[in-house]
């Protein structure tokens, strides 16, 4: 008899006769049990209770296993729907980094170009101040030039209606202060 009679211990199958069971099935039954019981009924129960602890904790483990399984999903799940939301938070926000950006960057081009503006309109007023006192200054160099020349022509003229004095030696005096030498011309 090995363990695998057990289940034959729970539930005998012997065959009826006429006045119950067959007393010679029931001997024979009872000898194999005695026999089992002295020699391999400790070890073949313990196998058994060991191969049901082993069947009990491959249940136990595959339901760990699962669960774990389950979990895992679980989190992988949880994980990609948070990454999705702070992807798509770091989206918004640097979509919105990039309108200030270009909202920064427009108003700075619009104020270079004003200042640009102005800074060109004040230049070509200044040139045009600058012109004007040139167009004065060549004006006024040409009246200066004008009067010089007519001043000229009346010293020359002076000078020629008032003939130098000669000294006693003949030549003109040059202590007094009419009489100055003829100018070259």
């Amino acid at each position: 008899m090995d363990w695998h009679d057990i289940a034959r211990l729970r539930s005998p199958d012997f065959t009826i006769v006429r006045r119950g069971y067959d007393k010679h099935e029931v001997d024979k039954f009872l000898e194999q049990l005695v026999d089992w019981l002295e020699t391999d009924a400790a070890q073949d129960i313990g196998e058994v209770a060991v191969t049901r602890k082993l069947e009990l904790v491959g249940k136990s483990t595959a339901h760990i296993l699962l669960t774990a399984e389950q979990e895992a999903q679980e989190l992988k799940r949880q994980s990609e729907e948070d990454c999705a939301e702070l992807r798509a938070q770091a989206e918004a926000d640097a979509q919105t980094l990039r309108a200030n950006a270009d909202d920064d960057a427009r108003r700075a081009r619009e104020e270079a170009k004003a200042e640009a503006a102005e800074t060109i309109e004040e230049g070509l007023r200044r040139r045009g101040q600058i012109d004007h006192q040139i167009h004065e200054l060549e004006d006024h160099r040409a009246a200066v030039l004008e009067d010089l020349g007519r001043l000229r022509a009346e010293l020359s003229a002076t000078i020629d209606a008032h003939p130098p004095r000669p000294s006693n030696n003949g030549e003109p005096d040059r202590n007094e202060p009419d009489a100055e030498p003829a100018q070259q011309s």
